[in-house]
């Protein structure tokens, strides 16, 4: 943490650390950007040598790795989907509703109508396309778009098309708005030629969005899931592990 604190744009690790530096003015990493160096700079740590090992963590974890195979995520799509950001909602007739969007998968169907008891569904900021409920058991289903006609989208993407959907005037959920004002708000960022940060952002959430969807399925924001295989992990040694 003490290199990540040395990049442009560090908050520090408190208010009176940071004094009057202005990170949000310094800043010059994409979160996709941070992402890669991150992860580049944890390579360089493990094969460091480190002052308390006396070798590097690699060289440490391959010589203990026997014994603590047990503990180890074997499945890394449910090791992953444990860290995801969570809130609980009720499931409902119609899907679940989260961020003004509907999602539903068929193992909800007997959740549906349980008064008082909420579920706790995992979603990731970056691709809405899709969302994991934990069910009884531990176990996690996929739940997807109920309208297939709504693109995937982030978190940032979603509030800024409710917040200009509310300017315009149309109050309450309704996700052909939501999806139109986002089609436009894409569009308007392609023909803009200002190299802004906010357009880097936007335009790398946006690429990496279709990424992740397949190409023959693009076009509906789906992906080709099977949401009735539900993923039951189980917590050992303080991980979500298969």
């Amino acid at each position: 943490m003490g290199d990540v604190h040395l990049l442009p744009g560090t908050t520090q690790s408190s208010v009176a650390a940071k004094g009057s530096y202005d990170a949000e003015a310094m800043a010059a990493m994409t979160l996709r950007e941070f992402d890669r160096w991150f992860a580049f700079e944890i390579c360089r740590h493990n094969n460091s040598i480190h002052s308390s090992l006396g070798c590097t963590p690699v060289a440490k974890w391959e010589a203990l790795s026997g014994e603590m195979s047990g503990g180890i995520p074997f499945d890394l799509e449910v090791f992953r989907v444990g860290l995801l950001p969570s809130e609980q909602r009720q499931v409902r007739r119609d899907g679940i509703h989260l961020f003004d969007l509907r999602y539903w998968s068929d193992a909800l169907a007997g959740y549906v109508g349980r008064e008082g008891r909420k579920v706790v569904v995992r979603h990731d900021p970056r691709d809405f396309s899709a969302v994991w409920v934990e069910l009884d058991g531990g176990r996690y289903v996929e739940a997807r778009y109920r309208n297939p006609k709504i693109p995937p989208v982030s978190l940032w993407e979603c509030r800024e098309a409710m917040q200009k959907a509310r300017a315009l005037g149309k109050m309450g959920s309704n996700e052909l708005v939501l999806a139109e004002l986002i089609r436009q708000q894409r569009q308007i960022e392609g023909e803009s030629r200002l190299p802004t940060k906010a357009e880097r952002r936007s335009r790398e959430r946006n690429s990496a969005l279709k990424r992740s969807a397949p190409d023959d399925r693009a076009s509906e924001g789906l992906r080709s899931v099977d949401t009735g295989k539900p993923i039951a992990p189980h917590v050992q040694g303080g991980a979500l592990v298969n």
